[in-house]
């Protein structure tokens, strides 16, 4: 067969031309029960090679797909995580605040105590 550069296998611009004019009269409703088996035939043969040739780039591209979902799910647990420690974070911030106004409310009532005792103002430790 010739041409087969332009068409993979067994698919060659002969049958390109011949699949395309049985089409055409296809489309126009001209083809007898001969030619529409022909036409049925080159279809079926057409779509084999098709898928023949588009059958590895497509277990490639499913390939690459599941890797891809992969790594959304990982990228996902991670994010969660991030989000997890965040909180923690937040809420050890929101902690040391309180404690910081605690301390700060004992501190002034253990001044002004001293004050009443003493009458003296509580000197800042050095």
């Amino acid at each position: 067969m010739k041409d087969k550069g332009v068409y993979q296998s067994g698919w060659d611009t002969e049958r390109q031309k011949r699949f395309d004019m049985l089409s055409a009269d296809e489309l126009a409703g001209k083809l007898n029960e001969a030619e529409r088996r022909e036409y049925v035939q080159l279809t079926v043969e057409l779509e084999a090679e098709e898928r023949q040739r588009l059958t590895p780039t497509l277990e490639q591209m499913r390939r690459e797909q599941a890797a891809l979902r992969r790594k959304v799910r990982l990228a996902q647990d991670s994010n969660e995580r991030l989000a997890i420690l965040v909180a923690q974070q937040e809420q050890m911030l929101t902690d040391a605040r309180q404690t910081l106004n605690d301390l700060q409310r004992r501190h002034q009532i253990i001044r002004e105590t001293f004050y009443r005792v003493t009458g003296e103002v509580l000197a800042p430790a050095a």
